[in-house]
């Protein structure tokens, strides 16, 4: 927005539009608005809704993919227990982590995922050492005990910044195997802060140490175009070039049907697909994606 006031209307405006859509989520920092939503045509609706029904002119960037990253294999601490110790303030943070951060789906075969959010688990060991009941579930110990929601708060933000795109992890369980401290258990409970900085930096050391068994994962469309039947070659030459697969062509039974084609395509590549595949087909082809899952790339 131009101005602090229109900023405070966009603001109210989008929270209103998320309440009646809640598949369009806002996210606000001091300097920007993002806004997610179903793919490139639903923001774009929702932009149009704002300057028609609300008269805000807003400036928009580019759209961005929502990249996320996951492990291929189970990695852990090295060394086992990994310590944490540092003075901020006068006052010592110190306590030792062993985590496994394992890959939800071990699956290598499935080439897409759906995302799922990191699970964050505190292992029988870890609990024993924290005097916590080992029946209750990580949801339960978060309301119960200072100590184990600094200990999942550590691991829970530290996961929301991979090692190689910075992005979030997704499809993975991290299990807190041991906790230790030089001044053992009471010190941890005069100073769960120490706790939460500890499982945090074991998060950040083992995933920036196994940057090889890390993977950045990326949305895929499912893709159905339809066109004729002349403009197969060229259409099927654009998306190759696209990162696309092809998994059929239906051809028309003359010249004047139409073709429909069928494949996969990362949704990064079709970011503005439906004026280049106007410009392809002279405005005779037509397109619909649907998201599929995430995969590697």
């Amino acid at each position: 927005a131009e101005s602090s006031s229109e900023q405070q209307r966009l603001s109210e405006v989008l929270h209103l539009m998320s309440i009646e859509d809640p598949s369009l989520v806002v996210e606000e920092t001091d300097s920007s608005t993002l806004l997610s939503g179903l793919g490139e045509l639903h923001i774009e609706v929702t932009l149009d809704r704002i300057y028609r029904e609300h008269g805000l002119e807003v400036m928009v960037g580019p759209p961005s993919v929502a990249y996320r990253e996951t492990v291929k294999e189970p990695i852990e601490t090295p060394g086992g227990l990994l310590e944490y110790d540092r003075t901020i303030g006068g006052t010592r943070l110190q306590g030792a982590v062993h985590l496994v951060i394992s890959p939800t789906n071990p699956d290598r075969k499935a080439s897409c995922v759906v995302l799922a959010d990191p699970l964050v688990t505190i292992g029988s060991k870890a609990r024993t050492f924290l005097g916590l009941n080992p029946d209750l579930t990580e949801e339960e110990l978060l309301s119960k005990s200072d100590l184990a929601r600094a200990l999942i708060r550590g691991c829970q933000g530290a996961l929301k910044r991979g090692p190689l795109k910075n992005v979030a992890l997704a499809n993975i369980t991290c299990n807190i195997e041991a906790v230790d401290a030089d001044g053992g258990l009471p010190a941890l409970k005069a100073l769960p802060g120490a706790l939460q900085a500890a499982s945090a930096n074991a998060v950040a050391v083992t995933l920036r140490e196994n940057k090889d068994s890390c993977v950045v994962l990326e949305p895929t469309m499912s893709l159905e175009i339809t066109l004729p039947n002349e403009m197969v070659g060229g259409v099927l030459s654009d998306l190759n070039g696209r990162r696309g697969t092809v998994s059929d062509v239906l051809v028309g039974d003359n010249a004047q049907a139409k073709s429909l084609m069928k494949g996969e395509v990362p949704l990064a590549e079709i970011l503005g697909y439906a004026n280049s595949l106007r410009s392809l087909t002279g405005g005779e082809g037509t397109f619909a994606a649907e998201y599929k899952g995430h995969s590697p790339c």
